[in-house]
């Protein structure tokens, strides 16, 4: 499990005292926050992000000692919450939960008119694997039978140009199977179809899989990381030791702002972001989620991290053929 290191905590006490003793300046927003704080979700309720987001919302809410409101904006990969946050007033009233696949969903969606330049990451919050999974009644026993299987089959994902859907098209691809693909606004809407069989397997967010897992309705074939959540009660191969491993990756998410947003704004969110992620408590719930804080720095998740994985996700289009505009 990699796990952000205690040693950054101090720099985030001194960053908050250094922003709250210079006192209130009025319009250079240092007054923030002024009003109710809201976190912008990019997937419907019940699912990995919307469940983290939560968590985290309630430990920033008592970090800033203002209502910090979590507003659902499903639809396109997480797209529609992040052109919603991209238009909004740069005051740090208005936040959004980052996805990876926010962004990488836009290489495939000509109608999205925001992109990374727009942004400034503050925190990386929490990063989760992704599993293969059939229901549990399926004749499916290993992910090796996915490539015996003659008939037509579907597979469910969370939105044209997500993780989710690249995933699901490599292996599709790559066993040179005859399946399409349903998109859902999330994990938590995709799995009815899953454990009733209205789709035949699904790559899904291990946070919203686990429990049904646990019951006996699902069952893991593969994880898309390239090691195991402690979460996860069982062996399963990672994509990579099954010939895939241009496939690992795992979800990542991250606290953002409007790229103009005032410094002083974004010192006092990073401060108390810091002081959340760090925290016992949410370290303990990410990982009793099946998910991990990540190791990337705030500002690094938009500077670094971010260019990277888009140009690793275009190339891997191009290889599998979607359309990149």
């Amino acid at each position: 499990m990699r796990n952000r290191s205690a040693l950054f905590a101090p720099w985030a006490v001194l960053a908050l005292l250094a922003v709250t003793a210079c006192g209130p300046q009025g319009g250079d927003g240092s007054d923030f926050p002024s009003q109710n704080v809201e976190l912008l979700v990019g997937f419907a309720a019940g699912g990995h992000n919307d469940a983290t987001a939560r968590k985290f919302a309630e430990g920033l809410e008592a970090e800033l000692d203002a209502n910090v409101l979590v507003v659902n904006r499903e639809g396109g990969g997480g797209a529609i919450a992040a052109t919603e946050a991209a238009n909004a007033a740069a005051d740090g009233h208005t936040l959004l939960f980052a996805p990876t696949g926010a962004f990488t969903s836009v290489l495939l969606q000509q109608d999205v008119s925001y992109g990374i330049e727009d942004f400034r990451s503050v925190e990386a919050v929490a990063e989760n694997a992704f599993v293969i999974v059939v229901p549990d009644d399926s004749p499916v026993e290993r992910f090796e039978d996915l490539e015996d299987v003659g008939d037509r089959m579907t597979y469910s994902a969370f939105g044209e140009g997500h993780q989710t859907h690249l995933i699901g098209e490599g292996i599709v691809q790559g066993y040179g199977l005859d399946a399409e693909v349903a998109t859902f606004p999330g994990g938590a809407p995709a799995l009815p179809a899953l454990v009733n069989g209205d789709v035949d397997w699904g790559v899904q967010d291990i946070t919203s899989a686990l429990p049904r897992v646990r019951s006996g309705e699902l069952r893991i074939l593969a994880i898309s990381t390239d090691y195991l959540p402690d979460a996860l009660d069982e062996e399963v191969p990672t994509l990579g030791e099954l010939g895939f491993e241009e496939l690992q990756t795992a979800g990542s998410q991250a606290l953002v702002v409007p790229a103009d947003t005032p410094q002083e704004v974004y010192d006092v969110l990073a401060a108390a972001s810091t002081a959340v992620v760090e925290s016992d408590e949410f370290v303990e719930f990410v990982e009793q989620s099946g998910g991990a804080v990540p190791d990337v720095e705030g500002e690094a998740w938009f500077s670094e991290y971010m260019p990277t994985e888009l140009e690793r996700f275009r190339s891997l289009f191009e290889d599998l053929g979607l359309e990149v505009p």
